[in-house]
């Protein structure tokens, strides 16, 4: 199953936003036009990274400050040790889709 998640226009670079996808939230990032999704809560508290920062191509934990290549999902910064999920995306036009 494909789900569309969202557009290049609505999601412009150096930004990043949050969805819930059957029952599990993903965080979507822009970085220089290259979309990421990865899991949306940290792995150290379960602290939501939608309200974290974007850092070039990793997002930092608003809680205690981990960062997390959103390429990889590997932790760049304790406290953290474990990696978030990555989800593949396509592309299709200007239109992001997720396989589930």
């Amino acid at each position: 199953m494909r789900i569309k998640l969202t557009t290049s226009s609505e999601l412009k670079p150096g930004h990043m936003t949050c969805v819930e996808i059957n029952q599990q939230r993903i965080l979507l990032a822009n970085v220089e036009g290259t979309l990421y999704a990865v899991a949306a809560l940290c792995t150290h508290e379960d602290w939501p990274l939608c309200n974290g920062a974007l850092k070039g191509d990793s997002v930092e934990c608003p809680l205690h400050g981990s960062r997390f290549n959103l390429k990889t999902g590997m932790p760049l910064d304790a406290p953290a040790t474990q990696p978030l999920q990555t989800y593949p995306l396509t592309r299709i036009d200007n239109e992001f889709y997720l396989d589930i």
